[in-house]
């Protein structure tokens, strides 16, 4: 691999990171579109899907730890981690085409 290749991943790995520790603090109070939609449809707060067909509920129900700041830290670890996992498999892919070629 080149040297100006081993920089760009580089600079795309600390730009993912510095998003990584950046995300928790910009992210938006707001409902996504999916949370929205069963607002306006009028689906009780509530509402477990377990109740309905025995489907087990999600471990982190509505997309996120419990809103304090101990769990933070957590968040962005496990942020950092995917990402890294993330590129890790990407580039495992990359590999794998390359050398098929």
């Amino acid at each position: 691999m080149e040297k100006k290749d081993l920089t760009l991943i580089g600079i795309a790995i600390v730009i993912c990171v510095i998003i990584c520790v950046l995300s928790p603090y910009i992210a938006s109070g707001d409902p996504d579109g999916l949370e929205k939609s069963a607002e306006d449809s009028g689906v009780p707060e509530d509402f477990s899907v377990e109740e309905v067909n025995g489907i087990p509920n999600a471990y982190f129900p509505d997309y996120a730890f419990a809103n304090d700041p101990e769990n933070q830290g957590l968040q962005i670890v496990a942020l950092i981690i995917g990402v890294i996992i993330t590129l890790g498999l990407g580039y495992v892919v990359a590999e794998v085409v390359r050398s098929r070629n």
